[in-house]
């Protein structure tokens, strides 16, 4: 199915306009691959056709199924496996020193939250939670529990956030980031499928989230994973997020991002710190 020049324009404004998504000019491939059988679908001969429906106002349905088309769902267990190091070594040691300072202080909830923005299928927030899991089990001294530890899980595709939600995964999926200790610990077998255990289900809450849309409601994070979700935004939308996230993040908080991802050129109050081989971000 055809795409032209005027129709792919058309596209690239309005996913920009819906979600932050910046489609570059050499996605014509993508949009026409992607979207063709969401278009026949809709009994649409032509992609102007489409077109001309989505911008109708009671087209809503039709407008977030072009969002779940075109955002990238790719991810993985324990994904560029160096930052989740890093998590287990450095990162959970400073938390759980935190939840002992807040215990100690008598706080009505002591505990630290996470939040995985952009969790995609699920893998990054299982991963974080199996990290936590075991740096309870090799701290007994700190006495920790499951229950001081919160993780937010978000996305903007309600079809990825209903796969997380379920936790089922094809062995496959698995072998992607995680051994088979990992996988006889944490997950049990399904017929075709893994099913994550309760002991990761109940730390996680699963949240649809837009990113450009105003975040309320959401209490003071300590760490925020936000990996390989803001190379697909332009520099206002980023400068917006980091806003946002300096807002989210309680004091010295962490804002960890993807490996090919910075600040650079956004002005914030975030700064850079090596821990181990991963440059994360500490609010000031």
């Amino acid at each position: 199915m055809d795409v032209s020049p005027e129709e792919f324009r058309d596209v690239q404004t309005l996913v920009r306009t819906l979600c932050g998504l910046v489609l570059t000019d050499d996605k014509t491939y993508l949009v026409r691959t992607r979207l063709e059988s969401v278009v026949k679908s809709h009994s649409c001969q032509t992609f102007g056709e489409y077109l001309g429906r989505l911008q109708q106002t009671h087209a809503r349905l039709m407008r977030d199924e072009l969002v779940e088309a075109l955002t990238t769902g790719e991810t993985s267990f324990h994904r560029d496996i160096h930052p989740f190091e890093t998590f287990r070594k450095q990162i959970l040691p400073e938390l759980g020193t935190l939840i002992r300072f807040r215990v100690e202080k008598k706080e009505a909830i002591p505990r630290v939250r996470i939040w995985s923005a952009g969790c995609s299928t699920g893998q990054e927030p299982y991963s974080l939670a199996m990290c936590v899991l075991d740096f309870i089990a090799a701290s007994p001294a700190l006495n920790l529990r499951p229950e001081h530890f919160s993780i937010l899980a978000t996305d903007v595709s309600s079809r990825s956030l209903h796969m997380a939600r379920e936790g089922l995964y094809y062995e496959r999926e698995l072998e992607r980031g995680l051994t088979s200790e990992m996988r006889s610990r944490y997950f049990q077998s399904r017929g075709e499928k893994w099913s994550a255990n309760q002991d990761l289900r109940k730390m996680i809450e699963f949240r649809r989230l837009n990113f450009i849309d105003p975040v309320t409601g959401m209490s003071p994070f300590d760490v925020i994973f936000c990996r390989n979700v803001m190379i697909y935004f332009d520099v206002a939308t980023r400068q917006k997020l980091c806003d946002q996230f300096l807002q989210l993040l309680s004091p010295h908080g962490l804002l960890i991002l993807g490996a090919a991802e910075s600040l650079y050129g956004l002005t914030t109050d975030l700064y850079p710190v090596q821990l181990g081989t991963t440059t994360v971000y500490r609010k000031g």
